[in-house]
């Protein structure tokens, strides 16, 4: 029984060392950016507003009489306050119906060769919509439609060559679907280490905090696996990250393999507007003046 512990031990210190690994994550994820359009106002209603609207600035223009014009706006403000408030009434209406999309499981995958490594979705991240289709008693039709916006990441990490590739599409900032391609050098990660350990599946972690980080960002490492690298990019660490939380936010150990597959090979992506993380970090402000 101790020779074949002794092995097994033996045989997955071995793999560690061979940096041939894939790791899955697990995290709560909910869409990053809703973009929530409500069924405008039934055309019939919205002609027969309109068309006084119409008339009455019509008539303030035949009438040369100027102490008919504010009599004419107050007339023409009323309008369009019925508008607003029929406006309304249908926005409550299409409300009482939630479409919110709950959190869903969303799978990573860490993929580490030696001093590579590529983290990138298990699955394509795609966008989806949700829409709700109501009749009211006059038999109209209003339609309440939400769309899910999905961030997605890929990464590239090597060591060797000092290198940090990133493809992104960010909706926070842009619901476009940009992909933008960030090519930099790896920085220094000044991590705390602790004593604080928990057992995450089979293997014993070990508690660290990043401190050159405008985030909060702490991760759970083990010494079993020596590998150092992590998903999202993280690295630095004496050991395989298997838990990260950045903000309010985890990405959690789900499985592992740590038996070599054929063809296994980690290449940097290369699809998207070339920008700088400086670049990046300005774009929310630059999209927002331009519109």
């Amino acid at each position: 029984m101790k020779i074949k512990l002794f092995l097994i031990i033996f045989f997955i210190s071995f793999l560690g060392k061979s940096q041939e690994i894939t790791v899955f994550y697990k995290e709560k994820r909910k869409p990053a950016q809703v973009s929530r359009r409500h069924a405008p106002m039934d055309t019939e209603h919205f002609k027969v507003y309109m068309d006084e609207i119409k008339r009455i600035k019509a008539a303030s223009i035949a009438d040369k009489d100027k102490d008919s014009t504010d009599i004419f706006r107050q007339m023409m403000q009323e309008q369009a306050n019925k508008m607003s408030a029929h406006a309304m009434k249908i926005f409550k209406e299409t409300k009482k119906k939630s479409l919110d999309i709950p959190a869903y499981d969303f799978v990573t995958v860490l993929k580490i060769k030696n001093e590579n490594s590529l983290y990138y979705p298990q699955e394509k991240v795609s966008n989806d919509t949700v829409s709700y289709t109501r009749t009211n008693k006059t038999g109209r039709e209003f339609v309440d439609e939400r769309v899910n916006y999905n961030n997605s990441e890929i990464i590239y990490v090597n060591h060797k060559k000092d290198q940090k590739i990133s493809s992104l599409k960010i909706y926070e900032f842009d619901q476009r679907g940009r992909q933008f391609l960030i090519e930099e050098k790896l920085m220094e990660l000044q991590w705390t280490l602790t004593k604080e350990t928990k057992k995450i599946d089979q293997y014993i972690c070990y508690k660290a905090v990043l401190n050159n980080s405008d985030k909060k960002i702490e991760a759970w490492y083990t010494k079993e696996i020596i590998a150092n690298h992590g998903p999202k990019g993280y690295y630095g660490l004496p050991g395989l990250i298997l838990e990260l939380k950045e903000g309010k936010k985890t990405v959690g150990f789900h499985k592992i393999h740590l038996i070599p597959e054929e063809g296994f090979e980690i290449q940097p992506p290369t699809e998207g507007e070339k920008i700088t993380r400086e670049e990046l970090k300005d774009l929310p402000s630059k999209l927002f003046n331009q519109y």
